[in-house]
């Protein structure tokens, strides 16, 4: 679960021009709006993310007129993201909290729907299957419809970390990749071997397709198993699996029903980010290569050798820009490094704001 409400730091505080009233405070690499004098540098808060939703409470009551949704907004020429509370909104014994505690199951808050990746409908369990089938499964190490369903456990979730919140990150100065991130759904697709126990028998191949949350055991009508078959991505994995126990695509799925189709393409359409094995994600210039060489298509990849700037402004700056897949501002830059084990995204804000419903 995303982390949406935390306790955190007031980092610094900047006037805003020809503004009495308010300032702009900065939390973590957030930049929120806040009353002057609310805050001093060093104060411990409440801090909220964009795409939370509060719940309806008289101490939120103030949110109504924006359905309790906290966005990104612009006020006094200054961008804001988030928002900020006193430790008092928390339950008592406030003080017990330290710095980074995600206090969002305490408040109620939730994701804004529309943000999150929407999920196809999930289908009923299959019909039960005979006593010698289920031997069968047992003996070549079939998974149960049960264990099936659920996202594979020998891969992670798809959720690159926003530079806001480890602005840190800046300080490695070692050449890092910048690829667009595009606005769409992810999906993961991987190829599982199975070793046969049975002597001189061939392993067993499973393949498994995933929204970003689960697995969808049969095929369907969704832009996953749309691509899938347009790349004939099954057949990809097999020709990349080797002796490997496993090989895993991930990438961004659009679709003309999804996120309001952007990019208007006619047909749902896959754009991989990520080649992972049991040894690690490969680097994007050798992924890139191999998902080129088996006829996909990779995330358009910005600068091959980019120096990460000093403070995270400048990141944001530098996501803003034209997408290189249609006619429309890119929704980021996923920066990553050479060998592919570190890696992180900046979100630009006036996307966001031309974006957001």
């Amino acid at each position: 679960m995303r982390k949406l409400a935390s306790v955190q730091e007031i980092a610094s505080i900047t006037p805003i021009p020809e503004r009495d009233r308010i300032v702009l405070a900065q939390v973590c690499g957030w930049n929120v709006i806040v009353r002057k004098d609310e805050y001093a540098v060093g104060d411990r808060c409440v801090y909220v993310e964009i795409d939370s939703v509060l719940p309806e409470k008289p101490e939120f009551e103030f949110l109504r007129s924006k359905k309790f949704r906290i966005k990104t907004m612009k006020m006094g020429g200054c961008i804001s993201q988030g928002i900020c509370f006193p430790l008092s909104i928390l339950p008592k014994d406030a003080e017990k909290y330290a710095v980074g505690d995600d206090v969002t199951e305490i408040l109620g808050i939730t994701q804004y729907q529309p943000t999150m990746d929407t999920e196809p409908p999930e289908k009923t369990d299959r019909k039960h299957t005979t006593w010698w089938k289920r031997i069968w499964e047992s003996i070549t190490h079939k998974n149960s419809a049960k264990e099936a369903r659920g996202f594979p456990n020998f891969l992670s979730k798809t959720d690159e970390t926003r530079i806001q919140n480890a602005p840190q990150m800046l300080q490695d100065k070692e050449p890092y990749i910048a690829t667009e991130k595009i606005d769409g759904q992810s999906g993961t697709f991987a190829l599982l071997r199975h070793k046969s126990r049975i002597p001189f028998r061939k392993d067993r191949f499973e393949y498994i397709v995933c929204s970003r949350n689960r697995r969808l055991w049969e095929k369907d009508n969704s832009s996953y198993w749309a691509v899938s078959e347009r790349y004939r991505i099954e057949a990809a994995l097999r020709n990349m699996i080797g002796d490997k126990e496993w090989i895993a695509i991930q990438g961004e799925c659009i679709a003309p029903k999804v996120q309001k189709n952007k990019y208007k393409v006619a047909e749902p359409d896959l754009y991989v980010f990520n080649l992972i094995a049991p040894n690690g994600r490969y680097g994007s210039l050798i992924a890139k290569s191999i998902i080129e060489q088996h006829g996909m298509k990779f995330v358009p990849i910005i600068e091959e050798r980019y120096t990460l700037p000093d403070t995270v402004q400048e990141t944001l700056e530098y996501a803003h820009g034209q997408s290189a897949i249609g006619e429309t501002l890119r929704e980021g830059i996923v920066f990553r490094s050479q060998d592919g084990k570190k890696s992180f995204k900046a979100v630009d804000p006036l996307f966001l704001m031309q974006y957001d419903e």
